[in-house]
């Protein structure tokens, strides 16, 4: 009976203790939207998506470009995979190098008409370290810049949103916002998919630092 409560508790041991376990960081992307028939931030989230960075997966979601149908989108995905760390991505069609976002607004803009998207605070400031971000993607040969106008549209409404309710639900959370610039194929001053994506890990690996 001895050898037998021995067999029995080695067995145990990788159920107890040796799951597989793991942190998962959220990366979001856009669908397409306008002109843009396809939407690198969407592409660029689906070609993370269950890759590790460490001992951390990436579980990816597409969002709608809806101001309210894409927040509820990311509140469930906040509630079902707890991440412990937010990543999202957007298309800015002018852009001719990634632009890691610091500052949220509270203020959406659609159809011409303006408004306060909550009662609540003006700004919303991300803490992703943008400077560092983009020191490292400049040093792998990227272009990269810090920026501080996330616009008003569907990018800025996730950033503000996301901040704000991971502030009002006092969530350990780090969230950050990424602008990517169009595909090389969409426009000359464009950035290869493979390009996009290794830059994503690399800024990715310098907030988890």
């Amino acid at each position: 009976m001895k050898k037998l409560a021995i067999l029995i508790a080695i067995l145990l041991v990788p159920i107890s203790f040796g799951g597989n376990e793991h942190e998962v960081i959220l990366v979001t992307g856009f669908e397409p939207f306008g002109e843009w028939n396809e939407n690198p931030s969407a592409m660029v989230a689906m070609a993370l998506n269950g890759s590790f960075i460490g001992n951390a997966e990436i579980v990816s979601i597409i969002l709608p470009v809806d101001f309210n149908q894409s927040f509820e989108k990311i509140k469930d995905a906040i509630e079902k995979y707890k991440p412990f760390m937010i990543i999202s991505l957007g298309l800015n069609g002018k852009a001719r190098a990634i632009h890691i976002e610091k500052i949220a607004l509270n203020i959406e803009c659609n159809n011409g008409r303006c408004s306060f998207i909550k009662n609540g605070r003006l700004i919303q400031i991300s803490p992703l370290p943008a400077f560092k971000i983009c020191n490292e993607l400049r040093s792998h040969g990227y272009k990269a810049k810090p920026s501080f106008f996330a616009g008003t549209y569907a990018c800025n409404f996730i950033f503000y949103s996301t901040l704000n309710y991971i502030d009002e639900n006092e969530l350990d959370i780090k969230d950050g916002f990424i602008h990517v610039p169009p595909l090389k194929s969409q426009r000359r001053y464009g950035m290869e998919l493979n390009d996009m994506v290794n830059a994503i890990k690399i800024a990715i690996k310098a907030s988890m630092e």
